[in-house]
């Protein structure tokens, strides 16, 4: 039989149950998890498009752009061009999916694009969206109004061994993914060369003063609009952190227009995401050790 290479056992692990994928943690190194993630394969992706107003094109990553979801985006975004990515599946990358949309977005020449997620439940609409972007010069990037998920400071935190395992106990007890994920696999950090951890500031709370030195950023989350550009977002990171490098390397302003959306309506709000998303943390602390991403 032929051997397995590194690469194609990463990905299966990937692939697994979490526990598999935390394996890959204690056995890889940082450059052969980084290896992985810039050579894996693209999934198919469809577009779909809505006709409309071509000055701000809106493109909208899916698994299915005949879903509910999506349904209720077209409702949205209604008089305004959009364009469905549909892609799933193991393969899928949020960013891959979103640099397809906005590439082909900007043959028809938009003053603006949007880069949505397809699970928002509420917007102010259209007309609001044009008036408030008609206001802005001097930004490449435009938030909307903050709220717990778009447009919400991160912490770039450098956290102390103590708070790091407080982080896994208190994840255990009151069932929180994110902090029982981490809390677990930080122990990892130095093997990895992490740094620094990304962590929702409101997640944190009062605890930020005295967990660790930190660096605050405002991220744009599931809503940005861009000033065009061909493939805006980083296509290694793997369904995280894309949108925090897009909005530390932009010069940005935050309009008032107010969305909401629900959590993790496509990728969940479990341990099986946050075990992923973690290979995250090992790219972001690779880009910014080289240098290759402004702190």
């Amino acid at each position: 039989m032929p051997s397995v290479t590194i690469t194609e056992e990463i990905e299966r692990l990937f692939r697994g149950s979490p526990e598999d994928v935390k394996t890959i943690y204690s056995r890889f190194s940082r450059e052969d998890i980084i290896k992985w993630m810039r050579e894996r394969p693209s999934a198919d992706m469809r577009f779909v498009e809505v006709e409309g107003d071509k000055e701000v094109i809106v493109v909208v990553p899916t698994a299915n752009a005949s879903g509910e979801l999506a349904r209720r985006t077209r409702s949205h975004f209604a008089g305004l061009h959009l364009v469905f990515v549909e892609s799933n599946g193991p393969l899928f990358n949020y960013a891959r999916s979103v640099n397809a949309g906005v590439n082909l977005g900007l043959s028809y020449d938009p003053k603006w694009v949007v880069i949505s997620n397809d699970d928002l439940t509420r917007v102010e609409g259209v007309s609001k969206l044009k008036d408030q972007l008609s206001t802005v010069s001097n930004a490449d990037l435009v938030m909307a109004s903050p709220s717990s998920y778009h447009t919400y400071p991160v912490l770039l935190m450098e956290p102390k061994s103590w708070f790091i395992k407080g982080m896994g106990v208190f994840g255990k007890m009151f069932r929180m993914p994110p902090a029982k994920v981490y809390g677990e696999l930080l122990a990892f950090r130095e093997k990895l060369g992490i740094r620094y951890v990304t962590m929702i500031e409101s997640m944190v709370g009062p605890m930020a003063k005295v967990a660790g030195k930190s660096i605050r950023v405002l991220n744009a989350g599931s809503f940005a609009v861009i000033r065009p550009r061909r493939s805006p977002l980083d296509e290694t990171f793997i369904n995280s952190h894309e949108d925090l490098v897009l909005s530390m390397t932009s010069r940005y302003t935050v309009i008032k227009y107010k969305i909401d959306e629900e959590r993790g309506a496509s990728l969940g709000f479990g341990e099986a995401r946050f075990v992923r998303t973690f290979v995250n943390e090992i790219y972001l602390n690779y880009l910014l050790e080289k240098g290759l991403l402004p702190i």
